[in-house]
């Protein structure tokens, strides 16, 4: 009998994103509407590189956040890609005059907030 509820593991694809100069390298942007985040899917497929998470707060505060981020790293690994060098996640980034991190959660790089001090 399975153990979780249908609930928990709802997932919804709430965008995508096309490469403009390689269109098959779609990635889809999910909601998982148990652990309230939303996820990327098609990083790891593409560019074998972990998919990035981020909270449904954040996408809430500014819903072009989320898009604007992937478009980013997006473009990054794809160069990264193109031109034969090493990708690696920044542990920070800015997009639209704010600061993010990026950590390492597992199975996924999740996206937060820089705290300022």
């Amino acid at each position: 009998m399975p153990t979780d509820t249908p609930d928990q593991g709802t997932e919804t694809i709430i965008a995508s994103i096309e490469n403009q100069a390689d269109p098959s390298q779609r990635i889809d942007i999910k909601y998982v509407q148990g652990e309230n985040v939303f996820v990327t899917h098609g990083i790891y497929t593409h560019f074998a590189e972990k998919e990035i998470a981020i909270p449904g707060h954040l996408v809430v505060m500014d819903f072009q956040l989320m898009g604007s981020i992937v478009s980013e790293i997006l473009e990054k690994l794809s160069r990264a890609r193109d031109g034969e060098t090493t990708f690696e996640y920044a542990p920070q980034l800015q997009v639209l005059d704010k600061v993010y991190t990026l950590e390492d959660e597992g199975e996924y790089m999740m996206l937060r907030e820089a705290v300022s001090e």
